[in-house]
């Protein structure tokens, strides 16, 4: 993690010069923006530039084009073969050459920093379009845009060690109880999948023709073979699992509740046995009792697949299920957030449902949980969750947290939830 943090702390004091002069500098979020789509969730979830570029055809046609990214996009096409055939089956003579190092990453940013001096109109096209409207680059939008870009390179560079090293070298990064690596890397059957997967994409190199290619497929088929799909599950949920309530939505007056939104978090099982843990069932009761007393008229569950390691059940989803089957409380109510991991992104992905479906994040929303929890969220004391945000997300997902009695807090949402996380590739 420490080598991840150094890597990105390099990318962003290179990136030190900044002219303020585009007239697109502080546009952000557009409510009404129409996603691109690649083919590949993750993708998209993940690497958001990357769909953009692919999506735009002349700006796929410059990258092309440059003669210097061509030749290193070779050089790695190159390695990817001889490790097809040659005798190497240890992760860290397979994979190193794949993580963009101090020096690729220096190249990379130099080269799209020539090309789009040369070639503004584009990419200022490409990036008021998709990449401030979309909300993935949402805490970039002060910068113009010659540095959101050079900045958004950085998360892809950032996104994709992340994966390699983790997925790939087995290194224990930010939660490795849920988030690592399925198998023991170093064991014999993994060394030989991953031995294997070079001969599989070796067979693809004819399609890997930009210089993200290499090290995104090699990223990509890491994440596939530990069946590491969180990020696409459920999607897109605004046509499955929450286009009742996006409907409902639509009807609400917002002003007459007390708080726009309820907000209860998943805690995961520990049997596999177990769809809904016994301290889970306790969070869905308390805030079914806010609920049918009429304190918001919308409830969010949020919480993804993370206890046990690898475990069949979905906290969001069986949340829902309980509400719905104890309390009779109907399924257009509740929103579903399947994807959240830790406490940090249960508010955070809470905070992007608002923003994309239209719930006010003027208003005041209440985050209903256990007193163990609530107490956390709120202690000044010791490692605080504010300097726990700070660290992870690098911001804090509310404003004004409160306590406002033993199992509820009050907050406000803030935009910058919308930001895509490259440390968190699970669900970015």
């Amino acid at each position: 993690m420490k080598n991840l943090i150094a890597i990105f702390l390099f990318i962003f004091l290179f990136l030190t010069t900044t002219k303020v002069s585009s007239q697109s500098v502080g546009k952000g979020y557009n409510k009404e923006y129409s996603f691109l789509h690649s083919g590949n969730l993750i993708v998209d979830k993940n690497f958001y530039l990357i769909t953009v570029i692919e999506k735009t055809p002349a700006l796929r046609k410059l990258i092309l084009e440059n003669k210097s990214l061509h030749q290193l996009l070779i050089n790695k096409k190159t390695i990817l073969e001889e490790h097809a055939n040659d005798t190497c089956s240890w992760p860290e003579s397979l994979l190193t050459d794949f993580l963009i190092n101090r020096n690729d990453s220096l190249f990379l940013l130099q080269e799209m920093n020539v090309l789009y001096e040369a070639n503004t109109f584009l990419f200022d096209k490409a990036i008021d379009l998709h990449l401030r409207q979309s909300g993935y680059y949402q805490r970039f939008i002060g910068y113009d845009n010659e540095m959101l870009l050079s900045k958004a390179i950085s998360q892809y560079i950032v996104g994709i060690n992340y994966i390699i090293q983790q997925f790939g070298l087995g290194k224990k990064l930010r939660y490795p109880r849920i988030d690592s690596a399925s198998y023991v890397v170093t064991s014999r059957y993994y060394r030989m999948a991953l031995k294997e997967m070079f001969g599989y994409l070796s067979e693809k190199s004819s399609s890997m023709d930009l210089i993200f290619h290499p090290s995104l497929l090699i990223a990509l088929q890491l994440m596939d073979m530990n069946d590491r799909d969180e990020p696409a599950r459920f999607e897109p949920m605004e046509q499955t699992v929450n286009k009742a309530a996006i409907k409902r939505l639509q009807t609400i007056p917002f002003s007459k509740y007390r708080f726009a939104s309820i907000v209860i978090p998943g805690n995961g099982p520990e049997l596999f046995t177990t769809p809904i843990s016994p301290i889970n069932k306790m969070h869905c009761d308390i805030a079914a009792d806010r609920f049918l007393k009429g304190w918001a008229p919308v409830i969010i569950v949020s919480g993804g697949y993370c206890y046990p390691f690898q475990g069949p059940y979905c906290e969001a989803v069986e949340m829902k299920k309980y509400l719905v089957s104890k309390y009779h409380i109907q399924e257009s109510a509740i929103l579903i957030d399947p994807h959240a991991r830790h406490t940090t992104t249960n508010f955070r992905n809470a905070n992007r449902l608002m923003i994309r479906y239209g719930i006010p994040i003027s208003q005041l929303s209440v985050f209903i949980t256990t007193q163990g929890q609530s107490k956390m969220v709120t202690s000044t004391s010791g490692r605080t969750f504010d300097n726990r945000n700070l660290e992870e997300l690098g911001y804090l997902p509310y404003q004004n947290l409160t306590r406002i009695d033993r199992h509820c807090v009050s907050y406000y949402p803030v935009m910058e939830s919308l930001h895509m996380d490259p440390f968190d590739p699970l669900d970015p």
